[in-house]
């Protein structure tokens, strides 16, 4: 089921399943992907607790072998609605014994979104409510349409930091696994992504470091939206290498595995760890420019 929140400017619907946000609309525009599945059936899920994909999707944890899929399990799961407070739509999903098939631990991870003026803001909430340390990568996966306006044409946008970026995109393995000893694209200094299909022949950009905690995704008006992600370390911009109409801002915490990852869950780059009954919590951001 898909549940609405409206502020008079913007327009948000949020799905059950995974706590995705399916559609932002302001001035009759449609922000996010259409979830179109000849192309990509998803349009914003979250990946929990992996982000991409495990070298042949498994991983050591509390010292036994587990299978997990792509970008984890909480996008297949539905979420239990807690209705609209005020500016604020919430969700949540509690570990079950499905979950704890595929990752050994009792969790609650709670999904609010906001409507401020013309932004959202996905707030994340995981807490541990196990008794032993939790170990978990987190990611947002955002698909915007592109173009968004009548008459633009997918070369007309541009990824803007908001700071200089200076990094090399590791190659992603048939497997998807990541090598970073073969970069596949290396830039210095970069200020603005032009978007042109031809850079995503090599699948997803990378960049492990972003030192940006903004971009801006615009047409050659500047029109377009702000995305903001100041807790995430991991910046990704993905789309699929075909004409598919959209364009994915990624924000990781964590990463797929290396290509010679030892398999212990633990040792994966940027993995998080939360103790019995601690929190964590993060946020993004997207904000229509007007």
């Amino acid at each position: 089921m898909r549940r609405e929140l409206s502020n008079g400017k913007i327009k948000i619907e949020v799905a059950d399943r995974g706590a995705e946000l399916k559609s932002l609309i302001c001035e009759g525009i449609e922000y996010i992907w259409y979830s179109n599945p000849q192309y990509w059936s998803y349009c914003s899920p979250f990946l929990f607790p992996v982000v991409g994909t495990l070298k042949d999707k498994k991983t050591i944890l509390e010292g036994k072998e587990y299978s997990i899929r792509q970008h984890g399990i909480v996008r297949y799961r539905d979420f239990k609605y807690l209705g609209i407070s005020g500016n604020k739509i919430g969700f949540e999903f509690t570990s079950d014994n499905e979950s704890l098939e595929s990752y050994p631990y009792k969790f609650q991870f709670n999904v609010n979104y906001y409507l401020e003026e013309y932004q959202v803001r996905a707030e994340i909430i995981i807490k541990n409510c196990d008794e032993k340390t939790m170990y978990f990568c987190l990611g947002g996966h955002p698909a915007f349409n592109i173009p968004m306006f009548k008459g633009d044409k997918f070369n007309d946008y541009r990824v803007v930091f908001s700071e200089e970026e200076s990094f090399d995109s590791p190659k992603v393995m048939p497997n998807a696994t990541l090598n970073f000893d073969e970069p596949v694209l290396k830039y210095r200094n970069l200020k603005e992504l032009e978007l042109r299909k031809d850079i995503f022949s090599i699948d997803t950009i990378i960049n492990p470091k972003v030192k940006s905690k903004s971009v801006l995704l615009v047409n050659k008006n500047n029109k377009g939206l702000k995305f903001s992600y100041p807790k995430f370390k991991t910046l990704a911009i993905w789309t699929p290498f075909n004409d598919a109409p959209f364009v994915c801002i990624e924000p990781w915490i964590g990463y797929n595995d290396r290509h010679d990852t030892n398999g212990d869950f633990r040792t994966k780059d940027d993995v998080q760890k939360l103790s019995p009954q601690e929190s964590f919590s993060c946020e993004f951001m997207i904000e229509i420019i007007k």
